[in-house]
């Protein structure tokens, strides 16, 4: 019975969520985590992104405490996708930006992707979310502090 009343709560649970499915069509990073990198040692890293609806003109910017960013040179202040500013649905493709991590110890950074982009279109409406990113730090222990 009281297997039967948790799959009974299961499955409401899931039928409550499925809403919030929908919302998958925005476009959003696959995973939070990004690649780790050594203190103190300037990286490229990639954030790889997909979509359920096509997005135009699209930019990221990225933030975080004790970390420097610098992004591609053929866009200077934010980053795009590897292709064109475009992600499409089905059609997965990734940002990159370099970073140094200020910290000189094992740790995780959390950063702040902010995608501004717009729904294409002569009717396009400009959109723009935040999305927080993990970032393994290792200690460098070649690095004098």
């Amino acid at each position: 019975m009281a297997a039967a009343v948790m799959a009974a709560t299961g499955l409401t649970t899931v039928t409550a969520t499925a809403p919030a499915a929908a919302s998958h069509r925005e476009p959003r990073p696959v995973t939070k985590w990004i690649k780790p990198v050594e203190a103190h040692e300037p990286t490229w890293v990639k954030v790889y992104w997909k979509t359920g609806k096509k997005i135009c003109d699209a930019a990221v910017t990225v933030e975080g405490t004790d970390v420097g960013i610098v992004y591609p040179s053929n866009t200077d202040t934010y980053t795009s996708f590897l292709n064109d500013a475009e992600l499409k649905p089905g059609r997965p493709d990734y940002t990159a930006f370099r970073v140094r991590a200020d910290r000189n110890r094992t740790t995780v950074v959390r950063l702040a992707a902010t995608l501004t982009y717009n729904t294409c279109g002569d009717e396009a409406v400009e959109k723009s979310r935040t999305y927080r990113l993990r970032l393994p730090v290792l200690r460098n222990y070649d690095y004098d502090n």
